[in-house]
């Protein structure tokens, strides 16, 4: 019994410490996206999407994405890509990312989904491999760029699905999201977990060519440096609103 009372007591020290040495950087960001499916054949398509991340409301930027990818489906449950993205991300909130000015970034990545139905509800499994190049802005300078980073980051998301409403090519649906992110390499720096996205969505389907989304999401992103000595967690949350074309 005591053995037992020490080591919870032990396991609540380390709790305390771990939370004590993390400073909260809580923001308001908004996202709103455009993913465009170009067909190329029965087989393959082209990628296409751009999201627009503001913060306070839609005064400022958060960041800027842009990704084109193509995509391969040997069935209609399972897809591969391949593909380049280029983001740019802006200093925000207390303890911002981009602490000596805005920074580009440049990926590539490889990417498979497994999708399964299950009655009603559609379950997805997307995997997302990085390589990443980003870059370091000199201090005080007109983002004079001194050096590039290069990392890898191992993405996992789960997405279920359910329609609500039905009526040939429309329907409403409601769906629920969650996507891990984890750094890995040599540049890492001080944390493993980058980034875990939280999202609660509703969406209508007009026909098999558009349909729009939108909902709440919550980022949690831990920065890979240190500031007087404690780690910097960022929370941000807020709405999104997203449109797919199939083309």
């Amino acid at each position: 019994m005591k053995k037992l009372i020490i080591i919870l007591f032990l396991i609540h020290s380390i709790n305390c410490k771990a939370q004590n040495d993390r400073v909260g950087d809580y923001n308001n960001t908004n996202w709103v996206q455009l993913f465009i499916v170009k067909s190329i054949n029965k087989k393959t398509d082209w990628l296409i999407e751009y999201q627009w991340r503001r913060t306070n409301g839609l005064k400022n930027w958060q960041q800027g994405l842009f990704r084109t990818a193509l995509q391969y489906k040997p069935n209609n449950n399972v897809s591969i890509a391949v593909g380049y993205a280029e983001a740019e991300t802006f200093p925000y909130g207390d303890y911002p990312i981009a602490s000596n000015g805005t920074f580009p970034e440049h990926r590539i990545f490889e990417q498979l989904i497994i999708k399964q139905t299950i009655n009603k509800l559609t379950i997805t499994n997307r995997f997302r491999i990085e390589q990443r190049w980003l870059a370091k802005i000199k201090a005080g300078s007109n983002r004079e760029i001194e050096d590039w980073t290069f990392l890898h980051r191992f993405r996992y998301q789960f997405r279920t699905q359910m329609p609500l409403w039905i009526k040939k090519e429309q329907q409403f649906f409601v769906a629920a999201a969650d996507e891990l992110l984890i750094g890995a390499g040599k540049n890492l720096g001080i944390n493993i977990f980058d980034q875990n996205r939280i999202f609660l969505i509703a969406g209508y389907k007009i026909s098999k060519h558009l349909s729009f989304e939108t909902g709440y999401f919550n980022q949690t992103l831990q920065q890979g440096k240190r500031i007087n000595n404690q780690t910097i967690m960022q929370r941000n949350n807020g709405i999104f609103l997203a449109t797919n074309l199939s083309l």
